[in-house]
């Protein structure tokens, strides 16, 4: 369909020097580039946060004063295991926690110099069927200062942060197909100053306004398409280049959950939607510009007596 009609755009009003020809596509394609890395940014963020709240869902984290007796530990240990709903119970060792608490501490901190509480890591099935309220009443007869944390609500600040980061990335897409759009306007403003005479010939003889915004439109949408694959082309080494989708959004994933390899970040170029947002950047671009054209040269048409 595309095809035929450029040929009956040819045949109609044969092109002339296509002057816009040289920029065009260059700025379409660093504007499909942003627009693309914006898109896949979009997809791996999105991965990332449905995963994270996958992991937290299915975990729980009992803290149990560094003063508690062996004992007592190991009947805390005990009714955890016994109590349904939960799959699995890992007491962290003071390395473990040593590495959780580096960033905070540093590394040369003594943790036995401390009054570090004991970690213990529960997960759960997906459905999470535990009475929560009855298991802390439990647990504070065995220690009545140990503290069950469910991770039910997101670390604080961190939807804030997601919407800050969607929001770039939403505006960064929004701006770059509009710069698309005004490359495409000044492209054709300077093929209609090159055939300006032309143009106000055949209009002057009674040709259909859509028959010659279909000319410019047609070369429009070429130039668009051209320029899209470019940028398309070039989004998709760079990802190669870095690594990974993954490598386009740095964020962590929770550990340990049955998310954390899921996902465009780690399917990486055998992900259908890195190439659906790869090629949908492109058409969007041609689509873009032959509109913007299509618009541009009709309106000027229109001021033509």
């Amino acid at each position: 369909m595309i095809g035929s009609w450029f040929a009956r755009a040819r045949r109609e009003l044969p092109l002339g020097p296509d002057e816009s020809a040289r920029f065009v596509p260059w700025v379409v394609a660093l504007m499909v580039y942003l627009a693309a890395l914006g898109g896949v940014g979009l997809t791996v963020l999105d991965d990332t946060l449905r995963a994270a709240d996958q992991v937290l869902a299915t975990t729980l984290t009992l803290q149990v004063p560094a003063e508690t007796s062996n004992a007592r530990l190991e009947t805390v240990l005990a009714l955890l295991r016994q109590t349904a709903g939960i799959q699995s119970v890992h007491l962290l060792e003071p390395a473990e926690t040593a590495r959780l608490l580096e960033p905070w501490l540093g590394p040369a901190v003594a943790l036995d110099e401390l009054p570090v509480p004991r970690l213990i890591d529960l997960r759960t099935g997906p459905e999470r069927a535990i009475d929560i309220a009855a298991l802390r009443h439990q647990l504070a007869a065995v220690v009545p200062d140990a503290r069950l944390d469910d991770h039910l609500s997101p670390p604080k600040g961190m939807p804030a942060a997601a919407r800050r980061i969607k929001g770039f990335l939403v505006g960064g897409i929004a701006v770059a197909l509009l710069l698309v759009a005004t490359s495409a306007v000044f492209g054709v403003r300077t093929a209609l100053m090159a055939d300006r005479s032309a143009t106000q010939l055949l209009h002057a003889l009674g040709a259909v306004d859509s028959a010659i915004a279909r000319r410019f439109a047609v070369r429009s949408l070429r130039l668009g398409l051209v320029g899209g694959g470019v940028g398309a082309v070039a989004a998709l080494l760079t990802i190669v280049a870095l690594g990974g989708v993954g490598a386009v959004v740095q964020l962590p994933v929770p550990p340990g959950g049955p998310s954390s390899a899921a996902g465009v970040a780690a399917n990486g170029i055998g992900d259908w939607r890195l190439w659906a947002v790869l090629g949908g950047a492109a058409l969007a671009a041609g689509l873009i510009a032959m509109a913007s054209a299509w618009a541009t040269v009709l309106r000027r048409l229109a001021g033509m007596p």
